[in-house]
């Protein structure tokens, strides 16, 4: 596992939600790719209500998972793809958890960890900054 560095600073709520994204997504990708699921955007918008947020919140916490996975994961965060930030809000967002469900994926294999596992790594590093 490589040195884990500070994530976004996001605070416990940005915390809590970019956990239950993760954890979701990971869910998600069990079922098929993320991306044609309905279950996406319901799932995001029930959980940007459950805490309050913002569009903007939400993508400061979705790049927060971002930089964790990649610091636990230890991938090259200088050939790792950078999520290109379009116009509108609503589909960065949903861009963005496409995205993050194939970083899950790839950090997953390189820990030897299920997606689940991986997530929660990741959580745990958001929760110690």
């Amino acid at each position: 596992m490589a040195e884990p560095r500070p994530a976004i600073e996001i605070g416990d709520t940005g915390a809590d939600f970019a956990g239950e994204v993760v954890r979701f997504l990971a869910r998600l990708s069990d079922e098929g790719p993320v991306g044609d699921s309905l279950s996406l955007p319901f799932g995001l918008s029930a959980s940007m209500k459950r805490y309050g947020l913002s569009l903007d919140e939400t993508i400061r916490a979705v790049l927060s998972i971002r930089a964790a996975l990649l610091s636990v994961s230890g991938l090259d965060t200088a050939t790792e793809p950078v999520p290109l930030r379009v116009a509108d809000p609503v589909l960065f967002v949903l861009n963005l958890a496409v995205y993050l469900d194939g970083l899950l994926g790839r950090a997953a294999r390189v820990l030897g960890l299920s997606p689940g596992e991986a997530a929660d790594v990741a959580v745990e590093l958001l929760r110690s900054n």
